[in-house]
C-alpha cells in the first residue's frame, strides 16, 4: 500500500476526531484510489484500537461483498486492501451499476451502515462507486450524503473535479469536508479490466454452486411482476392460449397489467381480445420462461435479510418448481427471491443487462 504524506495527514486528523462514532464517506470519481484510502484509514483507525468497519457500496468492484451487493464486514487485523476484510452482511441491489437503481443504491447503504453502528461499530468507512459527474452522480452522492449523514467526507480529486459537493456541504454542522489529493501512482483501468474482475468474482462463486429446486408455491418474488397479482383458472389460461395462438402456462393480472408466461411467442399481434378476459386492462405483457432465466437473484430470508445469491436457472409452471444455481443452503431458511439485473453464462460471462420494469 502505497501512501502519500497527504494521505498520511488526513488519517492522523481523522484519528485526531473526538467524533464518536465516526461515519466517513469517501467520495472520488473512477480510478482515484478510493478503496485503497478507505484500506488505509480503515487499517489506521483499527491500529489505534477502534471497532472499524467499512461499508463498500461499489457495486461493479466490490472487494468485501459480491458484485451487485453492498456489503459489510469489520477490520480484525491490520490490512492492506478492502479484499482482506470478511463480509458479514449485504445487501443486494442486482446491478453492477447504480444507474437506474439509484433507490436501492441509497436504501442498501444506509441499511448498511446502520447495521454497522448496530454490530457495535466505532468507525464505519464508506467506499463509494465512481459515478460522480452528471446529474445522476450528483443525485445519488447528494442522496447518500443525506441518509447517513457522514461525520467526515473525503473529496478524493485530482483538479477540483469535486468542488461542487465541496461548495454543497461545507459549513454543515454535523460534517467535515476534507479534499484529498489523487496520488500520481494510481492506474487507470479500463472498461474490459474492470468486466473481467467481475467475471472472475462470478466464475469463482459459480464453482461453489449446486443445483437446487423450490416448490413455486412457497416462494416470494421482488423486482418482478411475476407472483403480485391474481392468477386466472385453467379455464381462463386455456381460452387464453386459443386466442394467442400459444400454449398459455401461467397468468395474472397485477393492477392494471396482464401478465402471461407462455411457451413461445404468441402468433397474434392483437392482444384486445385476451386483454378483456381481463376486464379490459391497458397494460398486456407476456413473457417466456427463458425470460426470468440465467438471471443474478438474491436469496432472502424471513427477515428479509440476504443468504445468498443464485443464478435462476429453470421456470417450469408445468412442475410448479423454480430450479436456480447457488451455494449450499438450507431451504427452509428462504422466503424471498429477489431478482436481479444482470444475465450470467455459467462461466460468468455477462450476458445481458436487463432494464428495470423488464421483469
Amino acid at each position: 500500500m502505497t501512501v502519500t504524506a497527504e494521505w498520511q495527514e488526513v488519517a492522523e486528523r481523522l484519528a485526531a476526531s473526538v467524533r464518536r462514532p465516526l461515519v466517513v464517506l469517501v467520495i472520488g470519481a473512477m480510478d482515484t484510489g478510493k478503496s485503497t484510502l478507505c484500506a488505509f484509514l480503515a487499517r489506521t483507525l483499527f491500529e489505534q484500537g477502534r471497532r472499524v468497519t467499512v461499508v463498500d457500496a461499489d457495486l461493479g468492484q466490490s472487494d468485501i461483498g459480491f458484485p451487485t451487493t453492498i456489503g459489510v464486514g469489520f477490520v480484525e487485523r491490520p490490512i492492506e486492501r478492502l479484499r482482506d476484510i470478511s463480509c458479514r452482511a449485504a445487501y443486494f441491489v442486482g446491478a453492477t451499476s447504480p444507474t437506474g437503481h439509484l433507490l436501492p443504491t441509497v436504501v442498501g447503504t444506509k441499511l448498511m451502515v446502520e447495521r454497522a453502528l448496530a454490530m457495535g461499530a466505532e468507525a464505519v468507512i464508506v467506499d463509494t462507486d465512481g459515478l460522480v459527474h452528471g446529474g445522476v452522480g450528483w443525485a445519488l452522492k447528494h442522496h447518500t450524503f443525506e441518509a447517513i449523514r457522514p461525520t467526515h467526507v473525503f473529496l478524493l480529486q485530482r483538479a477540483g473535479e469535486l468542488a461542487h459537493f465541496h461548495r454543497q456541504w461545507q459549513g454543515i454542522v454535523w460534517t467535515e469536508v476534507i479534499s484529498v489529493p489523487v496520488p500520481e501512482a494510481v492506474a487507470l483501468k479500463s472498461r474490459e479490466i474492470r468486466r473481467a474482475f467481475r467475471q472472475e468474482r462470478f466464475r469463482e462463486w459459480l464453482q461453489q454452486c449446486r443445483e437446487i429446486t423450490l416448490p413455486l408455491a412457497n416462494l416470494r418474488w421482488r423486482n418482478t411482476l411475476l407472483g403480485q397479482g391474481v392468477s386466472v383458472p385453467p379455464t381462463v389460461r386455456h381460452r387464453l392460449s386459443e386466442l394467442l395462438g400459444t400454449t398459455v402456462l401461467h397468468a395474472e393480472r397485477v393492477g392494471d397489467v396482464a401478465l402471461v408466461i407462455v411457451d413461445r411467442p404468441p402468433t397474434v399481434s392483437d392482444f384486445a381480445p385476451a386483454k378483456e378476459l381481463f376486464s379490459g386492462v391497458p397494460f398486456f405483457q407476456w413473457r417466456t420462461p427463458s425470460h426470468y432465466e440465467q438471471l443474478l437473484v438474491g436469496l432472502l430470508d424471513f427477515n428479509g435479510e440476504l443468504l445468498n445469491l443464485g443464478l435462476s436457472f429453470r421456470l417450469d409452471f408445468s412442475e410448479g418448481t423454480f430450479t436456480l444455481l447457488a451455494p449450499p443452503l438450507d431451504p427452509s431458511h428462504l422466503h424471498t427471491v429477489a431478482f436481479g439485473f444482470v444475465r450470467l453464462a455459467l462461466d460468468g460471462t455477462e450476458i445481458e443487462v436487463v432494464m428495470p420494469g423488464r421483469l
